[in-house]
């Protein structure tokens, strides 16, 4: 009995940005019986490589006999093409999946003439940047994962002569794992907060374009209607400094802010469960704003700016509401919700509803696995759900 069997590459060693979206769609597509295979980087020995980690832990030993380095590097992609080449020269594979620019390269130079077919998925969460390199890779690509309609609609109009094609199928979460009714460490007893608390969570790198002047003075315009109020600051970053620690004391806001730093494991959602509401402000290194799916998946009302793909992720007044991103806009919506915590709720149960249906794994899985089907003949497609 045959069944599909494709092999995913990643170029990064790094958690960071679609590293866990990638591996989460390997792990979900082994799930529906497709033989998946995950292609990294290996990483300097020195170091924990959590990527590596991380796919052992969920049961898919790594591929590590390329460099798949993040960044373009002539010497070693024509190494990693050479080799490509000749593993699956070596080894069947209906499809190779890529997923960020430069396994992308690797892989369009390795498959030249071998006729299998190439499938991107896309983490710009507004489109690729509109330069002659992505025109020239889309040309050797069979279909190109958009993660939303803003990207798709962008991507035909700009590259849509290229000869790929362009299907939008949402990132999806792991929505056992983020889950509210599971029992995670209690981040609000960690943090001291009060069980009266209105807790207002922002899960986001702390760099300049993130928004954070916007963020804090809303805040300092809730705090003094709201005493009760604390907010959460999720994450780290070389402009931590500026950005979050100077703003907070120079607003007289170290009473109602909590800076844990970077949080991963259970701590990480059981800090996601502490939140009452989370805001977003700007889409960052992974413009598929995957904090936001998982706050929503852990039913929590989500707060965002009209700005990238947001709106499109958030149903304003059904699963969070959507603002200017001004701070007088996010200071009415948190206020909203602060003074009618039945609505607050109401709209994160919807929010989870919402992240169950749309954004399951199995959902995801499901939808890159028809893009599979159309591309692959010859393949006893129905044993890849035996």
């Amino acid at each position: 009995m045959v069944t599909m069997r494709v092999l995913h590459l990643f170029s990064n060693w790094k958690w960071t940005g679609p590293a866990e979206p990638a591996l989460n769609l390997c792990v979900a597509l082994r799930q529906v019986g497709v033989d998946a295979d995950f292609a990294c980087a290996a990483g300097p020995g020195d170091v924990v490589n959590k990527v590596v980690k991380t796919a052992r832990d969920r049961g898919v030993e790594p591929l590590l006999q390329f460099h798949l380095s993040k960044h373009l590097n002539p010497l070693w992609n024509w190494v990693d093409a050479r080799r490509l080449r000749s593993y699956l020269a070596r080894n069947r594979y209906d499809l190779v999946h890529v997923h960020l620019d430069n396994d992308h390269r690797i892989a369009v130079r390795a498959l030249r003439g071998l006729g299998i077919p190439l499938v991107r998925s896309s983490y710009y969460g507004e489109g690729f940047p509109d330069k002659g390199a992505y025109r020239e890779l889309l040309r050797a690509t069979a279909v190109v994962v958009e993660p939303s309609m803003m990207a798709w609609e962008r991507d035909e109009k700009v590259f849509g002569n290229s000869g790929c094609g362009f299907r939008v199928v949402p990132v999806g979460v792991d929505t056992a794992r983020f889950d509210p009714r599971r029992d995670v460490p209690d981040a609000r007893r960690w943090l001291k907060i009060e069980s009266d608390a209105f807790v207002v969570g922002i899960v986001a790198r702390m760099q300049r374009h993130r928004r954070f002047e916007d963020f804090f003075e809303a805040v300092r315009l809730l705090a003094a209607s709201y005493p009760n109020v604390v907010v959460i600051v999720v994450g780290r970053g070389s402009r931590q400094q500026e950005v979050g620690f100077d703003p907070v004391r120079q607003l007289g806001l170290q009473r109602y802010v909590r800076f844990p730093g970077y949080v991963d494991g259970e701590n990480y959602v059981g800090m996601l469960k502490a939140f009452d509401v989370q805001v977003m402000l700007v889409p960052g290194s992974d413009g598929t704003c995957r904090a936001v799916r998982e706050g929503m998946a852990m039913g929590k009302p989500v707060v965002v700016a009209r700005r990238g793909m947001l709106p499109e992720m958030v149903e304003h007044e059904k699963t969070g509401l959507v603002t200017d991103g001004s701070p007088k806009g996010l200071f009415e919506a948190l206020r909203r919700l602060a003074e009618d915590r039945r609505y607050s709720r109401e709209l994160g149960r919807n929010a989870r509803e919402f992240a169950v249906r749309e954004w399951s794994l199995g959902r995801q899985a499901d939808r890159v696995f028809d893009v599979y089907k159309d591309l692959v003949g010859g393949v006893d497609l129905g044993a890849c759900r035996s």
